[in-house]
């Protein structure tokens, strides 16, 4: 599961209603709020450029669907149709509700390239890999 800015922001908000045990003593509440405020930074990083970022990964996986229609008949049509959507709908939640059916047919695709032996699939799949973490590479710090 990947929690969302809201899911983030609310288990801050649970762990800063919930009182520390006394004996948990300053040096764990210290602690826990020290948690707390970065991992709202992380969300407001987040929240900024949600959208962009999902638009960017979507886009960047349908090249790649794009690019394999040898595997349409195998994956039963979906990474032509999947190819072939678009996000008219640029809600955070809607854009993340792609994302996510594009990543588990990617995996498929994947799992579908290795069998097939497709070393230039493989690979281009790979290189969408390392620049989906980069997209959503995320800075301590704020920056």
């Amino acid at each position: 599961m990947t929690p969302t800015v809201r899911d983030v922001l609310m288990g801050c908000v649970t762990a800063l209603a919930r009182p520390a045990a006394p004996e948990a003593g300053p040096d764990y509440a210290a602690s826990r709020i020290g948690m707390v405020s970065t991992l709202t930074m992380l969300a407001a990083q987040q929240a900024d450029r949600a959208a962009a970022d999902a638009l960017t990964e979507n886009a960047a996986i349908r090249a790649v669907f794009a690019e394999a229609q040898a595997y349409n008949g195998t994956l039963g049509g979906r990474v032509a149709a999947a190819a072939a959507e678009t996000d008219a709908d640029k809600t955070v939640p809607a854009l993340d509700a792609a994302n996510a059916g594009l990543r588990r047919l990617l995996a498929e695709l994947h799992e579908a390239v290795e069998a097939a032996g497709d070393a230039a699939t493989d690979a281009k799949i790979l290189a969408l890999y390392v620049r989906m973490a980069a997209i959503r590479r995320m800075t301590l710090g704020g920056g």
